[in-house]
């Protein structure tokens, strides 16, 4: 599990950057809120395919474990270095069809089974970093048993936790669960701003660029996916 986009300053401070592009205007809101360490216990982050749900969400889960910290994660110390690698043993990232236990959940589903190992690892002190954290990677997808187990997590959560719930729709997540989250909706980029991105970035031409937005819809990670796999 790696971060897909490149890096980019938004703090004043140098050396200290998020790896998303266009959003912020919800990284002014997150910025304040971990500077002081009172960040929500959940997050629920909603948007198209490849926006750029994931890169926050672990640029979230790097903030609060972030050795110089509070606030912007590094993105260097050994534990962003960690978490970007997807090598941190305090990150926990759930998706439908996930096999625990031996079991595997329908393709579709995010099952009892894989809330109740979250909420007992999240439960446990930290075993590398500051602390523990799930990524609900398709929060549209828990069952209702799933949801039901989770929301009382939500409502008692564990000290040193961080929930980050996923969605594309986030009208389908539960509401009792989704009331109990800070709400985050990440919006495809401008044409402007995309094609500058992958002209400066990624060292396309200015026609790749445009065509790149029109089949991404201004959503990045699909573009920078595309480049990859050529």
């Amino acid at each position: 599990m790696t971060l897909a986009n490149s890096t980019i300053p938004f703090s004043e401070n140098p050396g200290y950057m998020w790896t998303i592009f266009g959003q912020d205007h919800l990284l002014n809101r997150i910025e304040p809120s971990l500077l002081q360490r009172r960040q929500s216990h959940a997050y629920l982050l909603s948007g198209p395919p490849h926006v750029g749900k994931m890169a926050l969400a672990l640029n979230l889960a790097q903030a609060v474990n972030c050795l110089e910290g509070p606030s912007v994660p590094c993105g260097s110390c050994n534990q962003c270095t960690r978490i970007a690698q997807g090598h941190h043993a305090g990150i926990f990232v759930l998706f439908p069809g996930q096999e625990i236990d031996g079991e595997r959940s329908p393709k579709t589903v995010i099952g009892i089974d894989a809330i109740r190992e979250a909420t007992r690892r999240v439960s446990l002190n930290p075993y590398e970093g500051s602390f523990n954290v799930v990524i609900i990677n398709g929060a549209e997808a828990m069952s209702e048993d799933a949801s039901n187990a989770f929301l009382k997590t939500l409502e008692e959560p564990p000290p040193h936790s961080l929930f980050i719930l996923l969605t594309t729709n986030e009208d389908a997540v539960l509401p009792t669960v989704g009331s109990r989250c800070q709400s985050m909706g990440l919006a495809p980029l401008s044409k402007d701003a995309m094609v500058e991105i992958l002209i400066n970035e990624r060292q396309t031409t200015p026609d790749q660029a445009d065509q790149l937005f029109r089949l991404s819809r201004g959503c990045l990670g699909w573009a920078i996916n595309a480049l990859d796999d050529d």
